[in-house]
């Protein structure tokens, strides 16, 4: 019996051994998890290799960068204060698809866009674990943003 429980209370997509989990989640359905998962390297200046994955406890669906040293230039962050709500997002393209990952106070989700139109959006079911300052610094800036390069200070513009 406490063989049972051990398999189905572990995560299926908890982050590595060698990493750190920056960003976690079980979506508000309960079938699906939401990771960011990074590398610690001191010598590099904090986290590294940064990596997101989804998925159930059966099947991982999507990792992405597949090679987590190009998480850096291919995972773009930004973040500001709404009024006196903190709100984040972490954004990356893959093929067609567009994916963002964002905090809007204590709730956070992943949304899918193609062009201009959202396909999708899974939000989390529970206050997620996140390391936004760590997750800012092992991502390049999304200068998309409304505040620019200003998005991405370490101290997040005021929208009004």
């Amino acid at each position: 019996m406490a063989a049972f429980l051990l398999i189905f209370s572990t995560p299926a997509l908890a982050c590595g051994n060698d990493e750190a989990t920056l960003f976690s989640c079980l979506a508000k359905d309960q079938s699906h998890t939401i990771e960011l998962c990074a590398v610690r390297d001191d010598a590099a200046g904090g986290y590294q290799s940064l990596q997101y994955r989804y998925g159930t406890t059966g099947k991982t669906e999507l990792v992405f960068p597949e090679n987590r040293r190009d998480g850096k230039k291919l995972l773009a962050f930004a973040h500001a204060f709404d009024k006196n709500i903190y709100v984040w997002s972490l954004r990356f393209a893959n093929g067609d698809y567009t994916y963002r990952v964002f905090g809007l106070g204590d709730d956070a989700g992943v949304e899918v866009w193609k062009k201009k139109k959202r396909l999708a959006q899974v939000m989390c079911g529970e206050r997620p674990h996140a390391m936004t300052s760590d997750i800012r610094r092992a991502a390049s800036c999304d200068t998309k943003n409304p505040f620019g390069a200003a998005g991405c200070s370490e101290n997040p513009p005021s929208r009004k």
